[in-house]
């Protein structure tokens, strides 16, 4: 067999491997999950707000039930009234949660009484009544007509223009920034631990070095890093079309016809950052001498991942800043950074080819060393390797255990 049947020869191994085992299926289960319910729920706790239950308490209350009734309209806020005959009452309903609030209005005082707190917009739309209801009063008492008055009382409108406004479809661009960096930090940090995993398990069973007299080390591991890397390609997929359908279903959020232009970027995004990670993660796989080192080794490069996705929410806060510019052009951090800024529209056209030159020659460089550290590593029997001693292990032949193939032929 040529070099590229080996290396599709391992990568099917691998497939095959995932596909069988339990946990792809369970991962893939909870992924879905994740996007579906990320999705519809915001959609469900929205629809089912309930409106704020309001008691009004006496005759001058009573009679502000018309003016409330328009002005949360106009706040777009929703509130149920009822009368109540007496404050003793009222005070009990809202104690027990009966209401939410009871209002009491008098000549010159007006009071609401809550359990705990009451919201703004509820609280300004209950001042904006009492007070047009105390102006009116005032104004009757005063034998001025309000046709009159209502002129020098209206408010001069202040129009507000923006400068940069933002693009209509700001909301679901965020969403789908953070949709992305999320899916991305969970698929990369579980699938690069599952090439470490896979690494660890064969060099710790000696199973490596009976792969290793069939096939050479770097076939070995592209085959590794391609099996399980196109297995995740699918678990993304998969999660993608759930969530395409669970919005076209909830209706919870518009995706602009940007975004879906866009959708190709995120893949490309996933393969280089994966294609990045994966070496590394099967490089820190095979420095261990036990299974249970594998957590320890591969915690620099899961940190990397965190710091990217956090540093997403930032970036929506301040897509224009410099300093976002700057950490969208180091790679380790670019697979979660670029996609949010690509789905916020936030970048210029010359920033990807550039970002795509530099990711390019990282993941040369991460293949070169990966390689190097995964070939001297893989069948040392020793205590476990930094990655310094790895790179120069080379120089100390007599540590290292050469597979017998004439006991494996």
């Amino acid at each position: 067999m040529n070099r590229t049947s080996l290396t599709r020869l391992v990568a099917g191994r691998e497939i095959t491997e995932r596909l069988q085992g339990r946990l792809i299926r369970i991962m893939t289960l909870i992924t879905v999950l994740v996007v579906v319910g990320g999705i519809t729920i915001p959609g469900l706790i929205k629809g089912s707000s309930t409106p704020t239950r309001v008691g009004l308490v006496g005759a001058e209350a009573q009679a502000l039930a018309p003016t409330l009734e328009r002005t949360a309209t106009a706040a777009k806020a929703k509130i149920a009234l009822s009368n109540v005959s007496d404050g003793a009452l009222a005070r009990q309903q809202v104690t027990s949660g009966r209401l939410d609030a009871a209002l009491s209005v008098g000549p010159s005082t007006a009071r609401v009484d809550v359990k705990q707190s009451l919201d703004p917009t509820i609280r300004a739309v209950l001042q904006a009544s009492v007070d047009s209801a105390h102006l009116r009063r005032a104004l009757a008492q005063a034998h001025i007509s309000v046709e009159k008055a209502l002129p020098a009382l209206t408010p001069v409108p202040l129009q507000a223009v923006a400068l940069k406004p933002p693009p209509p479809d700001r909301t679901a661009r965020t969403i789908a920034a953070i949709a992305a960096a999320l899916l991305m930090y969970i698929s990369l940090a579980l699938y690069g631990t599952a090439v470490a995993n896979g690494v660890a398990q064969e060099k710790t069973s000696r199973t490596a070095e009976v792969l290793l007299a069939a096939v050479r080390p770097n076939q070995l591991l592209s085959g590794k890093v391609l099996g399980i890397g196109l297995t995740g390609l699918g678990q993304l997929a998969i999660a993608a079309l759930a969530g395409v359908i669970a919005n076209a279903v909830a209706h919870s959020t518009n995706i602009p016809g940007s975004v879906w232009v866009l959708l190709p970027a995120f893949l490309v995004c996933f393969l280089a950052g994966f294609t990045l990670y994966a070496f590394a993660y099967a490089a820190a796989g095979a420095l261990v001498s036990r299974q249970e080192e594998v957590q320890f080794v591969t915690l620099p490069l899961g940190l990397f991942l965190l710091v990217g996705y956090l540093l997403v929410y930032a970036v929506i806060a301040h897509p224009d800043a410099t300093w976002v510019k700057v950490v969208s052009f180091l790679p380790p951090l670019m697979a979660t950074v670029l996609p949010a800024r690509i789905a916020l529209g936030h970048i210029a056209p010359w920033e990807i080819p550039l970002d795509v030159l530099i990711m390019g020659v990282s993941i040369w460089a991460t293949i070169r060393i990966a390689s190097r550290v995964y070939a001297n590593a893989l069948i040392y029997s020793g205590a476990r390797l930094s990655w310094k001693q790895a790179l120069r292990l080379t120089d100390s032949a007599p540590t290292v255990k050469e597979p017998s193939r004439s006991a494996a032929a």
